[in-house]
């Protein structure tokens, strides 16, 4: 199988976004465009979006160019250029799909692509409402096919539980350190009850870091899922975690029920099972840790949400 670099790891570390280590502007994407996509390169640029590993730029009314602003940015988007196309051909969610591929060029190093425009607010400034969080459901369900045997590993987040259970301890030392837990036993426990069992479950593949930062909202219902380099072969309870801590306690349910009724039945059997529950349970408590102790503000705001939500509905 293929396998990421560490980006995932570094990225993964308690620090703010990391400052880009090529400048990306707008005299060099009309550089770009003209030279390697010239029946694009007329399109007025629009809005730009600057992200952890990728600043974009709107292009027209329906597309925007995307390029990378850090070499780890560069490998892993990989995933998003060579695997999206495939496994994103008939998602009926909106995602940033490549359309055309760029190469190197004007002194920039990297490949970049253009993909879709999609408009909405991300889920952090405009959380989903309950027909939100069934659109998630639905849509994830999309995501969580069999993957092949080539497909990339993560390095992180396609691990087992018991893979990442000193990760998950180191975070929460620092996180009750911090003050930000008020039982540790208990996310000890909600982790520890899940990670001791030896049916892995279905491996599909997954998204892999659905921060709110990712998810965009419109009027409530889910826009568009953003930011698949860190996508890969995974279980699906780590993407079903990660979302549980987006969309809260009252939502959580119809969530889960919309997917369940849209996933594949060998997925339906072990998500709906009390060893998918706890593998949800055991991802949620983990990616809650991860986005608590980072340096962001609207990160460890989420993250401190999450365990709160954690403790007052532990199951």
């Amino acid at each position: 199988m293929t396998v990421h670099s560490g980006a995932t790891v570094e990225r993964m570390t308690m620090m703010a976004t990391p400052v880009a280590e090529v400048e990306v502007d707008e005299p060099l994407v009309r550089a770009l465009l003209a030279d390697q996509h010239p029946d694009l390169a007329k399109l007025p640029l629009g809005e730009t979006v600057q992200g952890w590993d990728n600043t974009t730029f709107r292009l027209g009314e329906a597309l925007a160019v995307r390029l990378p602003r850090r070499a780890i940015g560069a490998q892993i988007a990989t995933t998003e250029l060579e695997w999206l196309p495939r496994i994103g051909a008939h998602w009926t969610f909106p995602a940033p799909v490549p359309r055309r591929v760029g190469e190197p060029g004007h002194g920039y190093p990297w490949r970049w692509s253009v993909v879709p425009w999609i408009d909405g607010a991300d889920a952090y400034d405009a959380p989903l409402g309950v027909e939100g969080a069934r659109d998630l459901g639905r849509a994830l369900a999309q995501v969580h096919v069999a993957a092949p045997d080539d497909a990339p590993r993560n390095p992180y987040r396609s691990l087992s539980l018991a893979e990442k259970a000193q990760v998950f301890g180191d975070r929460l030392a620092t996180a009750e350190a911090a003050g930000l837990v008020s039982d540790p036993p208990r996310l000890r426990a909600m982790f520890g009850a899940a990670m001791g069992e030896s049916d892995d479950g279905p491996v599909t593949w997954c998204h892999l870091d659905l921060h709110g930062a990712n998810i965009l909202s419109r009027r409530g219902r889910l826009a568009g899922i953003l930011d698949w380099g860190d996508a890969a072969a995974g279980s699906p309870a780590t993407d079903l975690g990660q979302a549980a801590m987006l969309v809260g306690a009252i939502d959580v349910g119809p969530m889960l029920d919309a997917y369940l009724g849209a996933c594949a039945p060998e997925v339906a059997a072990f998500v709906g099972s009390a060893l998918g529950r706890r593998r949800i349970r055991a991802e949620a408590a983990h990616y809650a840790l991860t986005l608590a102790c980072m340096e962001e503000e609207r990160y460890r705001t989420a993250g401190i949400r999450a365990l709160a939500y954690l403790r007052q509905h532990p199951r």
